[in-house]
């Protein structure tokens, strides 16, 4: 299995890139509904903190997972009508999109509410904005928004990977499994 994509396969790092993202997705989507609906209490400071912590995990991954995107050849598309091409395209779009949206307006969130982040208890972050309630609420439901929107899009990604291999038997799903 080549490191590189090919015109045909994504590469191991790809897959790696790929598949290390979709597990942290997947453990922060009910982690965050969950830290959000609990009281305030020590314990749900701690979930926070792994909330955040995989968040800034995610923006790191899909900011190098896209330079390892623009610095290698793309497989060929899957054929398909213009239109779904089309809605591929804006999907994988919209993903990247909100997978950079989420952390950063997490991110804006803690910083807005003057509660500063830190990777696993360990490493500070910078506040990217003063202490504003305004912008605290803003930032909020622009989280809150994103989240939504990306389920929808997972759920959408996955049924059409699914559909890809289970109805259409191409090859979709199998150029980026391992």
């Amino acid at each position: 299995m080549s490191l590189k994509n090919t015109t045909e396969q994504w590469g191991w790092l790809s897959k790696l890139f790929h598949w290390t993202t979709a597990l942290v997705i997947f453990i922060q989507i009910p982690l965050g509904f969950y830290a959000d609906s609990l009281k305030l209490s020590p314990f749900k400071l701690d979930i926070f903190v792994w909330h955040k912590s995989l968040g800034m995990l995610v923006l790191l991954l899909v900011i190098v997972r896209l330079l390892w995107r623009i610095k290698n050849t793309i497989p060929a598309a899957i054929p398909g009508t213009a239109l779904e091409q089309l809605l591929a395209k804006l999907a994988q779009g919209a993903m990247y999109i909100l997978m950079l949206a989420l952390p950063l307006s997490g991110w804006l969130v803690s910083s807005a509410a003057n509660f500063p982040v830190k990777l696993f208890w360990l490493i500070p972050l910078p506040a990217i904005s003063g202490p504003d309630e305004a912008l605290k609420s803003l930032a909020s439901e622009v989280h809150e928004i994103c989240v939504f929107a990306l389920i929808i899009i997972l759920v959408t990604h996955i049924g059409a990977a699914l559909w890809h291999h289970l109805r259409l038997r191409d090859n979709a799903l199998k150029r980026m499994w391992f």
